[in-house]
């Protein structure tokens, strides 16, 4: 199975949320229990294919058959209107701890916002207050995949490939949102 990559920064969050030391899990990823302490501590960059057996690794520590979205969903769902600033939804990602909003016009879902968008568009300016200035809407990417409550955890897997979160709906009402760190933490 092919598995997505976690984010180095969050690689010691998710070990300790696992319960295992970092010996264990250097262990199972083939490397060294130094090389787990110094990514921790951010003193190195690692290769692709070292983060791809670390993820590796913690998945399959990760013990989530029979488990259900509704049981694995962070709430309440952060999101901001369209017509809010890049600027301000930055914000609302900072103060939430979060990379990634659902965006709405009134009630209905239109789109989406990312970190990694931003820091993409901002790259391309000198002039960051061109980007950070217009509303949200000005640079709308897809929806998140939305699934109903009791979609099984295990279906999940391929999306985040392609996806930074799904967002878990009962009816027509969202009810949640699952990312990366929610699917590596779902333990029993």
């Amino acid at each position: 199975m092919s598995v997505s990559t976690i984010d180095p920064k969050q690689l010691k969050k998710i070990r300790v949320q696992l319960g295992i030391t970092q010996s264990e899990l250097a262990r199972a990823a083939g490397v060294s229990q130094s090389l787990i302490a110094k990514l921790e501590s951010g003193l190195v960059d690692p290769s692709f294919s070292t983060m791809r057996s670390i993820s590796e690794a913690l998945r399959s520590q990760i013990r989530i058959e029979g488990k259900k979205a509704a049981e694995v969903m962070s709430k309440p769902v952060i999101s901001v209107q369209s017509s809010v600033t890049v600027s301000d939804s930055v914000s609302a990602m900072k103060k939430s701890g979060i990379s990634q909003l659902p965006v709405y016009t009134g009630t209905r879902l239109v789109g989406s916002i990312t970190e990694n968008q931003i820091v993409q568009l901002l790259s391309t300016v000198d002039d960051s207050r061109s980007i950070l200035s217009k509303p949200v809407s000005s640079y709308l990417q897809p929806t998140f995949p939305v699934v109903s409550a009791d979609t099984p955890v295990e279906a999940l897997f391929s999306l985040f490939k392609f996806v930074p979160a799904v967002l878990v709906a009962s009816g027509d009402k969202i009810e949640g949102v699952i990312t990366k760190i929610d699917m590596l933490s779902a333990e029993v």
